[in-house]
């Protein structure tokens, strides 16, 4: 089966905010034929994008998203109501909970346990699906190896998944544990991008009919100038997360041109000068294609500090409706007819 993609969707990290995401794959599952070929993710993203891709034998993709978020939700009634956004600092039964080993404190590496969200995935992904290579829709998520601080992209097709591949994507220090796999150890694909939209492109179709992807950014890349520290460090959270969308569209832009000049000599088949060429053979290995459509769906509003731990009833609930809406108007703005420039009279 070919891995070859025409269209995708491409989900960001950012713990709690996840929710946003839910709300808008909410409305996007909700088109007539929507299917990706390719479903991408980081951290959240990457639990989003395997329980969109692999959900449990007997749900839909969206039934198990949202069986994960009322999984995963902390209700806080122990706290006043002003203060339940962040109750799950004190852990959330179903995602992490704090250590307890205090008489190891000194060789911590990490402040929870991600036990629990291992026991949760594994009730709402099918295992043998994930670990399936031939299963469709493909599934590609990202980590970063610690040792040699590199980006790591897992494939489905590239022998399968298992949960670790999961966990490692969403491995966020100092709260979250390393991942092993094998020999290697992996943090939070997010530490080096949080949106890996340049493996997605890389896995797209050649032309030759419409191609289109969906990104979803958690953080905003456009705010006002910081008046404060409170709101440097705001901003400095959200520049580190926000997505590189422009830029790896202008690269691959760079390339169009290239594109084009290497159709424009394929065509001419026998009379092709370059065909025999080393350069012109590698030109072709490289398969340079044009630029997708792209479908950017970005939560307006910066992050602040702790929202990615606002697991709250309230704070999920705002985000899904939030990223359900900010979806339906993304749909609506594609579809809607380009306007035409009238003749001179």
């Amino acid at each position: 089966m070919s891995s070859e993609a025409r269209s995708a969707l491409v989900l960001q990290g950012g713990g709690a905010l996840g929710a946003y995401e839910f709300g808008a794959v909410r409305r996007l599952y909700e088109e007539p034929g929507f299917a990706p070929d390719l479903i991408a993710g980081v951290s959240i993203g990457a639990i989003t994008a395997a329980l969109l891709a692999r959900p449990a034998k007997g749900l839909t993709p969206i039934q198990a998203l949202s069986r994960f978020w009322e999984a995963v939700t902390v209700s806080g009634w122990f706290l006043p109501p002003p203060l339940r956004a962040y109750a799950s600092a004190f852990g959330n039964p179903r995602f992490f909970t704090p250590r307890t080993d205090l008489f190891n404190l000194a060789s911590w590496t990490n402040l929870y346990d991600t036990t629990p969200l291992r026991r949760t995935l594994a009730e709402l992904v099918d295992l043998e699906a994930l670990a399936d290579p031939e299963v469709r829709p493909g599934l590609l998520v990202s980590a970063t190896d610690v040792a040699a601080g590199e980006i790591t992209y897992f494939r489905g097709r590239d022998g399968g998944m298992g949960l670790d591949h999961i966990l490692a994507s969403g491995s966020l220090p100092p709260s979250f544990p390393m991942t092993w796999i094998g020999e290697k150890a992996y943090w939070d694909g997010g530490l080096f991008d949080n949106t890996p939209l340049g493996p997605v492109l890389d896995d797209l179709a050649p032309d030759g009919g419409e191609r289109i992807v969906y990104v979803l950014n958690l953080f905003p890349n456009a705010a006002p100038i910081p008046a404060t520290l409170a709101e440097v460090s705001e901003r400095t959270l959200n520049l580190q997360f926000a997505n590189r969308t422009r830029e790896d569209l202008a690269l691959m832009r760079r390339f169009d041109q290239v594109a084009a000049l290497v159709d424009r000599l394929e065509a001419l088949g026998d009379a092709n000068p370059l065909a025999d060429t080393a350069e012109f053979k590698a030109l072709l290995d490289r398969r340079y294609v044009r630029a997708p459509q792209v479908v950017e769906i970005t939560r307006p509003e910066q992050a602040g500090a702790f929202d990615g731990m606002d697991f709250s009833p309230a704070g999920i609930m705002a985000r899904a409706d939030e990223g359900y809406a900010q979806a339906d108007a993304a749909l609506k703005r594609r579809a809607s007819p380009r306007p035409t420039r009238a003749k001179a009279a």
